[in-house]
């Protein structure tokens, strides 16, 4: 089966097969039935004192289209939305602008092009073509290129983009009705689309749009009673999770910037209660979102923040909550414990590569006071990194450890996952790392790759695509707990000279729970890391344990100075060494591109990046009862000089790197 993510071709380039043929049967009108239906509705919902005697007496006299100029003229002559003055019309893409022009639509680093021109809201390559990803169709409904198209018109003043806007805004009426199940494959309905919608790139098309003669009163009045008509859909039918933050974002927009509506109040009103004890409910007391990802803690924060900026705007701070600020503080405030030394985010659960500022930047907005947020926002050309005994940070509710040597540009940085599942986009990943030098990573977790139905999505997730160990060759299968109900006790100590963590497993592998694994990590700042794995089993009976890291090369090297020891070769500043204490134990391997037995040596890339084969460095002991892996993890220069490693005892050592000398206790980390 042909996979579009895979080639990067579109199906103009693959040919005129079935897919042309499905994306090229006839569209449908706008019914007469429909139009009307939409009309009836925005007139019974306007407040007629708004719109003057004019439009008063165009509806007492039942002249729709009399009505409709009214409301036309109404709003392109209303002052300009104090959201669409407070943003940056000059950031979007101009090519995605230009290409959804073109109907050329790429959703999921699937690029897709529809015949003529004439975007079909309601298909779906990847059901035909697979892998299948329903992601592709609901993200196409998200009309983000709406917005780049708006931003194209109001910089080039080019009536190309308000054409075709107008030309989409009414196929989109016509295409998509709310099906019974309107958040299940297929539906334009799903309600993360429709608050997504209402939070940003409808009232930012209106808001620009609406200045053009392009745009026409008709298609302006059905955008109209279409944003009415969603938000009384998510007010009627919440979700939970990182998606209610949205839905009550999008209804609260919507009320906040279109009053005129004879519910706007009540809407605005209740979508904030809502928003308010749903981010409440959903930010642990670290600061960290409960689905313990940094892509929808971001989410959760910008929901935040897009509600508390409104209110703001338009003087409704007084309807919050006094806590809510304060709550978006500490939102703020993990994302920077967690921001690696290229000030991005580390990727657990699902997530992709996201800069630090991109929360940061609006923190520093709402929270002027604060230096540190300052100088995230601002790259560290501003501000200044924030203050502790160590640059180092533990989040005792998500069960993340931070290590690192310093907040600067070159730091070392470990981040080490010893807490729960997460309330929604998991992985089967507990004890994980991601390790960093600089900018660059050096054992990578991938954030998991798209939502798809695939192998790949389904290694992505799993504990083979991840950076912990396989017993049997089974991987984690544990349930729960999704979220703690109390503080996690990882033994955290940060020194100067030392950071310090352990966490352990003891669900299931597989279908069963043979072993429990405990991982004790132990930074020697500011240069190297010692990870512990130790294997208990719980059955008596001897297991075999295979010990995975994730390097993002093709290219690994052994090291002939120490037995089992492999170096990366990623052809940049930095490489890491991954060194056994005890190698005469373990079958070392480097797998890059496997799929049978099993997948291994793959990076399921997202958004930024696409599935590429990569490589697993293996570690194996097979046939042991109680076992334990000591490895030591070295990032260094290209040019670095290997590290010296001296056994003292049966579990002391003794390391020279870098100019300077530690000493290894592995039955005394923590010391």
């Amino acid at each position: 089966m042909l996979d579009l993510r895979k080639t990067g071709l579109c199906a103009a380039a693959i040919g005129c097969g079935v897919l042309a043929a499905a994306a090229a049967s006839p569209l449908p009108e706008l019914s007469p039935e429909k139009r009307q239906l939409h009309f009836e509705e925005l007139f019974r919902n306007l407040d007629p004192d708004c719109l003057g005697a004019g439009y008063a007496a165009a509806r007492q006299a039942g002249d729709t289209q009399e009505a409709c100029r009214l409301i036309a003229r109404y709003f392109r002559e209303r002052p300009q939305d104090l959201l669409s003055a407070g943003s940056d019309r000059r950031r979007y893409n101009a090519e995605r602008a230009d290409r959804a022009v073109r109907g050329e639509m790429e959703e999921v680093n699937i690029p897709w092009k529809f015949p003529e021109g004439r975007v079909n809201f309601l298909f779906d390559p990847t059901a035909v073509e697979g892998p299948v990803n329903h992601e592709w169709l609901w993200q196409l409904n998200r009309h983000g290129y709406w917005g780049d198209m708006a931003k194209a018109f109001a910089s080039t003043g080019d009536a190309k983009y308000a054409r075709q806007f107008n030309i989409q805004l009414r196929d989109w009426v016509a295409q998509t009705d709310c099906p019974a199940r309107w958040n299940g494959p297929g539906s334009a309905w799903r309600t993360i689309e429709a608050g997504l919608r209402l939070m940003g790139s409808w009232p930012v098309a209106f808001d620009i749009f609406r200045h053009s003669p392009e745009f026409t009163d008709e298609n302006l009045c059905l955008m109209l009673a279409s944003m009415h008509r969603q938000a009384i859909h998510l007010m009627e039918h919440p979700t939970s999770g990182n998606w209610l933050l949205m839905e009550m974002n999008g209804v609260y927009t919507f009320a906040t910037l279109f009053p005129e509506f004879r519910d706007s109040a009540e809407l605005r009103v209740k979508s904030a209660r809502i928003l308010s004890d749903a981010l409440r409910g959903q930010i642990l007391p670290d600061g960290m979102h409960d689905e313990l990802s940094p892509d929808y803690h971001s989410v959760a924060f910008n929901c935040g923040f897009g509600m508390l900026r409104l209110a703001q705007l338009y003087q409704r701070t007084g309807e919050l909550p006094p806590d809510f600020a304060p709550l978006l503080e500490k939102a703020a405030e993990a994302y920077l414990a967690l921001a690696t030394p290229g000030l991005t985010q580390p990727r657990t659960n699902d997530c992709f590569t996201l800069r630090t500022e991109a929360v940061l930047g609006k923190a520093a907005q709402l929270f002027p006071g604060r230096p540190d947020f300052r100088w995230a926002a601002d790259r560290r050309s501003g501000g200044t990194p924030p203050v502790g005994e160590t640059a180092s940070r533990f989040l005792p509710w998500a069960g993340f450890a931070a290590m690192r040597s310093d907040w600067g540009p070159e730091a070392a940085y470990l981040c080490f996952d010893v807490g729960s599942l997460g309330m929604g986009h998991q992985h089967q990943d507990k004890l994980n790392i991601n390790l960093y030098k600089g900018g660059e990573e050096l054992i990578f977790d991938d954030g998991g790759g798209q939502y798809e139905e695939s192998d790949a999505r389904r290694y992505g997730i799993s504990a083979a695509g991840h950076n912990t160990i396989l017993v049997d060759g089974k991987p984690q299968s544990r349930r729960g707990p999704k979220k703690l109900e109390q503080p996690v006790d990882a033994g955290w100590i940060s020194t100067p000279e030392f950071d310090y963590a352990r966490g352990s497993y003891d669900a299931e592998f597989g279908a069963g729970r043979p072993d429990e694994h405990t991982r004790e990590v132990r930074f020697c700042k500011p240069d190297f890391f010692c990870v512990v794995d130790t294997l208990t089993p719980r059955d008596g009976k001897a297991h075999d344990y295979e010990l995975l890291f994730q390097l993002d090369t093709l290219k690994t090297v052994p090291v002939p100075e120490f037995a089992g020891a492999l170096k990366s070769d990623f052809g940049r500043t930095y490489d890491v060494l991954i060194l056994p204490l005890f190698p005469e134990e373990l079958t070392v391997s480097a797998v890059s591109g496997q799929t049978e037995p099993r997948m291994s040596g793959w990076y399921v890339g997202r958004n930024e990046a696409r599935l590429h084969p990569a490589t697993t460095v293996t570690m194996k002991a097979a046939g042991k009862r109680e076992f334990r892996f000591a490895t030591l993890l070295f990032p260094m220069r290209r040019d670095n000089q290997l590290p010296e490693v001296k056994q003292l005892a049966p579990t002391r050592f003794r390391i020279a790197f870098n100019g300077r000398e530690f000493d290894l206790d592995l039955d005394r980390l923590q010391r």
